[in-house]
């Protein structure tokens, strides 16, 4: 019998539990691209494409435009013209009479196992995911962000082999204490979180902040940094922080506040939900939060970390550095600007937010980077 692929409502997050068909791409008979655009998904927490899991022909739609369903239901099948319409029928029969809901915790690929660490007095939240004896992806979120803004990469990530997800000091679960909020004091903090928990060797990925944070550790510790994937950096040649970006996170007392700044992440405002924003808000409210993101500002805005680690760059042999010309947190890299082992792909379909936004050319990017 020839394969019949079951195309599943996809897991974007820890806590996603169901997500809403808004509208299909392809319609049934159509021959499928992987990674293209396949249907439009609404959730609680954001809204996003979901691409094609595979190549072949979408032989048929399951779930149609308005649906909701749970997480890992079925969707669509993609089969070879030769399976008959009778298979096809057996086929969702057998995935419907034996599917069940995953509970509330969730045992998906995606989910991450969440612990904390000490480091002298401090504790960092990571996460966990994968298996194998691979060197892990070590995954380093932006400002004011946490381990899930890798919510689209970590599925993808984590098939490969080992990944390891950390809140940056001041954010998400990890501890408010930032030291003098620079690159070095946050480099170090990673650092000393992923050897307490026996990361000795490491495929660094950061994003925005963290793609700063991920680069100094690759100058100062070129023994822990297998290899180097910027998405979307602060402080390389040619980017400038936005100020007002970063203060109006900060100084937002609503959600209709911090949604136009919210709306400054993505190319398309329409990703960037409701809940998305109360989350982040919540977090800015936090007791100590205000503070270490107002240190952490300052040090981004003075450039003289920024500065430092330009000069250090040529320490770095090589990186992959995701960007867009359209990004209006960070602007672009010069690339003239940087070492000769950087490559630099542009990605103007999207913002500042390319690993959710494009997510599945990121995590091939990324994929064959680590090899």
């Amino acid at each position: 019998m020839a394969e019949m692929i079951p195309v599943r409502m996809p897991k974007w997050g820890l806590s996603m539990q169901e997500g809403a068909i808004t509208h299909w791409w392809k319609a049934e008979g159509e021959r499928l691209v992987e990674g293209e655009d396949l249907v439009d998904i609404e959730t609680s927490k954001i809204n996003n494409v979901c691409e094609a899991p595979t190549a072949g022909v979408l032989r048929r739609i399951v779930a149609q435009e308005g649906e909701t369903l749970p997480v890992g239901a079925l969707m669509a099948v993609v089969a070879d013209p030769a399976v008959s319409d009778a298979e096809l029928d057996a086929f969702i029969a057998d995935f419907q009479a034996n599917f069940t809901p995953e509970d509330e915790d969730g045992d998906a690929v995606s989910a991450l196992a969440l612990s904390q660490v000490d480091i002298g007095g401090r504790t960092i939240r990571i996460g966990r995911a994968g298996e194998g004896g691979a060197v892990p992806i070590v995954l380093i979120h932006g400002y004011s962000g946490d381990l899930n803004n890798w919510l689209f990469n970590l599925e993808a990530l984590s098939a490969r082999g080992p990944v390891v997800a950390v809140d940056l000091p001041g954010h998400g679960g990890s501890s408010k204490a930032v030291g003098d909020g620079g690159l070095t004091s946050l480099a170090e903090a990673v650092v000393a979180a992923l050897e307490v928990s026996g990361v000795t060797k490491a495929h660094l990925v950061g994003h925005s902040l963290g793609a700063a944070v991920a680069a100094r550790i690759a100058a100062d510790r070129p023994d822990l940094a297998q290899s180097l994937i910027l998405i979307a950096p602060a402080s390389l040649p040619g980017t400038a922080v936005s100020e007002a970006f970063l203060t109006g996170v900060i100084e937002a007392q609503r959600a209709r506040d911090l949604k136009p700044w919210m709306e400054m992440l993505v190319a398309d405002p329409a990703m960037v939900t409701k809940d998305m924003v109360e989350d982040v808000l919540k977090f800015t409210r936090m007791d100590g939060v205000e503070d270490a993101l107002s240190l952490i500002r300052d040090r981004l805005v003075g450039g003289q970390d920024a500065a430092d680690l330009r000069e250090d760059l040529a320490d770095i042999p090589k990186a992959l550095v995701i960007a867009s010309h359209r990004d209006q947190i960070v602007g672009a890299p010069d690339e003239a600007a940087l070492p000769p082992g950087f490559r630099v792909v542009w990605m103007d379909d999207a913002g500042h937010m390319p690993h959710l936004e494009k997510a599945g050319e990121v995590n091939a990017l990324i994929i064959e980077a680590v090899g």
